[in-house]
């Protein structure tokens, strides 16, 4: 296998996919009417859209990795997103009628984009939802962020796999700079505290939920 530019998914017959994250997932017809012309110039016969909100390229060759993704950054440049992990965020106020004013969450999910490519804390999945019916699931996510009238909460220990799990409140009223100061805490514990590809619900229930909270909130 040759070096890859960034991470991609083996298929079992050889193929790779390669999963592509513009602007968190909120595009324009003419980025789609893009990603089609690549899809066809790379010879890919199928386009996913995940659970991430997330374009991926299904079926593409070894061969084709690494240039389908210079491709891609000649388009979309600074608009691809790679956060270590996944950053999920909901409509929003600009789409949503139930979203709590004065919140961006699109700017909120670049901010955490960063601290995660900060920080080697495993794969953290992030669901950012700015009311709470959660519609990014905040609340099964590794780390749940969700607006309020009074400001931001954070739940840490969600989890949709084979234990499932809901997230503990850690902290709420928040404002966005003190929620971006927790989280960057946060991460910083679990690079500390979890042992191999452990995932932030099996480290919580191993070392406690007061440990986390000692480590991260004083």
């Amino acid at each position: 296998m040759e070096p890859f530019k960034y991470h991609v998914t083996q298929h079992k017959d050889g193929t790779y996919s390669v999963g592509v994250s513009i602007d968190q997932g909120y595009m324009t017809p003419d980025d789609f009417l893009v990603l089609a012309q690549l899809a066809k110039k790379h010879q890919v016969s199928t386009l996913m859209a995940t659970t991430a909100k997330k374009i991926s390229f299904m079926d593409v060759t070894e061969q084709a990795v690494n240039p389908l993704w210079e491709d891609l950054e000649q388009a979309f440049g600074n608009r691809l997103c790679f956060p270590k992990g996944k950053i999920i965020v909901c409509p929003g106020s600009r789409f949503c009628k139930f979203a709590t004013p004065g919140k961006d969450n699109h700017a909120l999910g670049r901010k955490i984009e960063r601290i995660s490519q900060a920080h080697d804390a495993g794969k953290i999945k992030v669901g950012v939802s700015c009311c709470p019916l959660g519609c990014a699931m905040p609340r099964v996510r590794d780390l749940g962020v969700l607006a309020t009238a009074k400001g931001w909460m954070l739940t840490i220990g969600g989890n949709g796999g084979a234990k499932p799990g809901v997230g503990q409140v850690i902290a709420q009223d928040l404002s966005e700079e003190a929620l971006l100061e927790l989280l960057d805490k946060v991460y910083q514990y679990f690079q500390d505290n979890k042992t191999g590809k452990e995932r932030t619900i099996r480290t919580v229930e191993r070392l406690g939920i007061e440990h986390l909270k000692a480590a991260v909130l004083n």
